[in-house]
C-alpha cells in the first residue's frame, strides 16, 4: 500500500485538541501522511501545517475583518488539493470557513468527512441541505445528532465525545486542587468566562458582579477566575483589577488561575460558566454549575426565531431537560446568576439533584474511545 494523504482543517483551540488526538489515532497506520490547518497540538501530533490558525479564531461579525487573510489561506488549501490530491478531507467544526473548504473538495471529487458538527440542531437547521450536498459523512459527538442528521438523509456516525479521551489521559495536580480549596469548609466558586476575547469582554464583568452578590450571601466564599489561555491573561487581569478596585469590591477574595482548568473545576463547589464544551468537563467532575451566554439585544432578537432547541447548554441538550440553570442573556442579569448559584450552594436537595443529573449524563457519554472510532471512519473512506 502506497502513502496516502489526508487534509485536516481545525480553526479553534478545541478543534486543535480533538484534531491532535484524531491524528495520533490515524498515524497508527504508518502509510498515512497528514497535512492541514491547525495549531500547536496538531503539529506536535505529526501534522504538516500549511497555516497556523492560532490567531485566527473568529466568530459572528468579527469574521468580516478577517476575510482577506482567510481568503489567502483558502487559496493555499485549494492549491494543495490540486497539487497533492489528498484522498480525504476532514473538517473539524469551524463552520463558516470549513464549508468553503468542503465545497472546494467536492468540486475536485475529494471525499469529505465532517468531524464535530456545527450546532445546526440549535440554530441554522436550514444549512443541513448544504451538509447533505457537500459532506460524504458526518462523524458526530452527541447522541442526539445522529438522529438529527439521519432524518435529513445525511450519512452519519456517532462516535462519542473526544473530550473524554483528553480527560482520561490528563494528569491532575491534586496538590494544587487542595491548595485552591483553601480548607475543607471553604466555598469555592469558579468563574469561567470562555476562551475568546470578545466572549470574555462581554461575560467576565457580569460574572464578577454575580460574585459580589454571592459573597454577601456566603461570606466564606472564595472566587477563582479561570484563564484557559495565557494570551487572555492581560485582558482578564485588567477587567478583574478594574472591577475589584471599585470601593465596594476591594474585599472580594478572588484569584486568577492560568491554565489548569481541570484543577480549577475539581476544586470548586460550583462553577459559573459560559456555554460551550467546557460544561462537559465540569459535568465530568460532577460539579454543579450555572451556565450563561451574553449577546447584544440586536443579536438576540435576530437569532432567537432561528433557534430550534430550548437549551444553550450541552448538558441540558443531551439530557433533554434542565439539569443545570442556564440563560441566554441580552442584559447584564448578574442577579439571576447570583440567585441560581446561591441556591445550588445552600439548598442541599437541589444541589444533590443537580449532581445526580450530571452523573447520569456522564455515564452515557463519558466513555473514552471517540478519537479511535473517528479514525476508523476516516480510514474506511480512503
Amino acid at each position: 500500500m502506497g502513502t496516502k494523504k489526508i487534509f485536516i482543517s481545525a480553526g479553534e483551540t478545541s478543534g486543535d485538541i480533538h484534531g491532535s488526538n484524531l491524528i495520533r489515532e490515524i498515524h497508527k497506520n504508518p502509510s498515512i501522511k497528514i497535512h492541514g490547518l491547525g495549531r500547536n497540538r496538531m503539529v506536535e501530533a505529526g501534522m504538516n501545517c500549511i497555516h497556523d490558525m492560532s490567531s485566527r479564531s473568529v466568530m459572528w461579525l468579527h469574521t468580516l475583518k478577517k476575510i482577506p487573510e482567510l481568503w489567502n489561506i483558502f487559496k493555499d488549501c485549494t492549491r494543495f488539493f490540486d497539487e497533492e490530491k489528498p484522498e480525504l478531507v476532514i473538517l473539524i467544526d469551524y463552520a463558516g470557513f470549513n464549508f468553503y473548504l468542503a465545497k472546494a473538495a467536492k468540486r475536485r471529487n475529494i471525499p469529505v468527512m465532517y468531524y464535530i458538527s456545527p450546532q445546526l440542531w440549535a440554530h441554522g437547521s436550514w444549512r443541513v441541505k448544504k451538509i447533505r450536498k457537500l459532506v460524504d459523512r458526518m462523524v458526530v459527538v452527541y447522541p442526539f445528532e445522529e438522529a438529527f442528521y439521519a432524518n435529513e438523509g445525511v450519512s452519519v456516525k456517532y462516535v462519542g465525545h473526544p473530550l473524554f479521551d483528553e480527560l482520561h489521559t490528563r494528569e491532575i495536580d491534586e496538590t494544587l486542587v487542595e491548595k485552591m480549596k483553601d480548607g475543607e469548609n471553604r466555598t469555592i466558586v469558579s468563574l469561567l468566562p470562555g476562551s475568546r476575547k470578545q466572549e470574555i469582554r462581554r461575560l467576565l464583568p457580569i460574572l464578577l458582579e454575580s460574585a459580589t452578590v454571592i459573597h454577601k450571601n456566603i461570606p466564606s466564599g472564595k472566587f477563582l477566575v479561570s484563564c484557559s489561555n495565557i494570551r487572555n491573561l492581560e485582558l482578564i487581569d485588567g477587567i478583574t483589577k478594574s472591577f475589584t478596585s471599585a470601593n465596594s469590591n476591594k474585599n472580594l477574595p478572588i484569584e486568577i488561575v492560568t491554565g489548569k482548568i481541570s484543577e480549577v473545576i475539581k476544586a470548586s463547589s460550583l462553577c459559573i460558566s459560559s456555554s460551550g464544551t467546557v460544561v462537559l468537563e465540569i459535568a465530568n467532575y460532577h460539579v454543579p454549575m450555572v451556565i450563561c451566554y451574553r449577546v447584544s439585544p440586536f443579536s438576540y432578537f435576530i437569532a432567537r426565531p432561528f433557534m430550534t432547541t430550548p437549551y444553550i447548554c450541552l448538558v441540558n441538550a443531551i439530557a433533554k431537560k434542565t439539569v443545570v440553570p442556564e440563560k441566554l442573556m441580552y442584559r447584564d442579569d448578574y442577579k439571576w446568576l447570583a440567585s441560581r448559584a446561591t441556591e445550588l450552594l445552600l439548598n442541599e436537595e437541589k444541589r444533590e439533584m443537580c449532581i445526580a443529573g450530571l452523573k447520569e449524563i456522564t455515564s452515557l457519554i463519558g466513555t473514552p474511545g471517540a478519537s479511535a472510532k473517528a479514525a476508523e471512519e476516516a480510514l474506511s473512506m480512503i
